[in-house]
């Protein structure tokens, strides 16, 4: 493993020690369903706001959140939340958002297929528009148009409006901006982070 940067160092300490407490105060708010990993009680949360169209959240998913997701929350140590904040100038971020809201709503394994799709496959869908063949790519026939039925449904894009509104009160401007709960306290990261940092603080609290 390479070595990581003081700077990077220090922001496990803020992570560990400085942030105000707040213990897990959003868990009402968030449903089960809604864990990419993980289950709520876990003793460490992330909660993610990203943006399929951002390569910034593209790299934190691929890099980091992914290893974090078969080390950690595989085990119940960590859970991942993952909330939808399509930015608007990003022209095709909402239509993937509305894929992977209702790809969620299929099931823990066509949701992960259609993440693990849509940031893979960024590069060509964001300049073509193309999210509906990744979907397909990933889901294949069957659940495809089962897919394609619950995107009919209204409240896909209410939820993803909830999801937007709740990180606009949690002053999320940029993606991805995510939320560490542990320890009984709440720390807000602006951009990613890359592994090696989130699994020096998480191996210092869940052995």
């Amino acid at each position: 493993m390479r070595s990581i940067p003081p700077v990077l160092y220090l922001v496990l300490v803020i992570l560990a020690v400085a942030a105000p407490p707040n213990a897990f105060a959003q868990t009402d708010q968030i449903k089960s369903e809604q864990c990419l990993g993980g289950k709520l009680d876990a003793p460490i949360r992330v909660e993610v706001f990203s943006d399929f169209e951002c390569p910034a959240c593209r790299e934190f998913y691929l890099n980091t959140i992914r290893p974090v997701l078969k080390d950690y929350c595989s085990l119940d140590k960590v859970c991942v939340v993952y909330h939808e904040f399509p930015l608007q100038g990003h022209k095709y971020s909402r239509q993937a958002a509305q894929y992977s809201k209702a790809a969620q709503r299929l099931g823990p394994k066509q949701w992960h297929a259609v993440m693990d799709a849509l940031y893979e496959n960024q590069e060509k869908w964001y300049r073509n528009g193309s999210v509906d063949d990744v979907v397909f790519k990933a889901l294949g026939p069957e659940e495809y148009f089962r897919l394609r039925k619950l995107l009919l449904d209204p409240t896909i894009d209410s939820a993803i409006e909830s999801e937007v509104t709740m990180g606009q009160k949690k002053e999320v401007t940029s993606t991805p901006t995510f939320f560490v709960y542990a320890l009984g306290r709440e720390q807000k990261v602006v951009g990613g982070l890359p592994y090696p940092v989130l699994k020096g603080f998480f191996d210092r609290i869940v052995k």
